[in-house]
């Protein structure tokens, strides 16, 4: 938000054109980093990776009995 600020009220003058692209780079960042770190936490518990594998293998399973029949 603040990036976004500083583009708005004085993007045109370098100082505060830069300090808002840093702001920005800042931002985007960590948001990067938020989400590769939710990542891992959610690798890490198996009821998120392995229990939708093994439901999502099952509905295939039975929706080729059903089209075999």
């Amino acid at each position: 938000m603040a990036g976004a600020a500083l583009t708005l009220i004085g993007g045109r003058r370098r100082p505060v054109a830069a300090l808002a692209g840093a702001a920005l780079l800042a931002g985007s960042a960590c948001t990067r980093f938020g989400i590769f770190e939710a990542g891992i936490a959610s690798a890490k518990d198996p009821r998120y990776t392995v229990e939708p594998q093994k439901a999502r293998l099952a509905a295939r399973r039975e929706q080729q009995r059903q089209e075999a029949s």
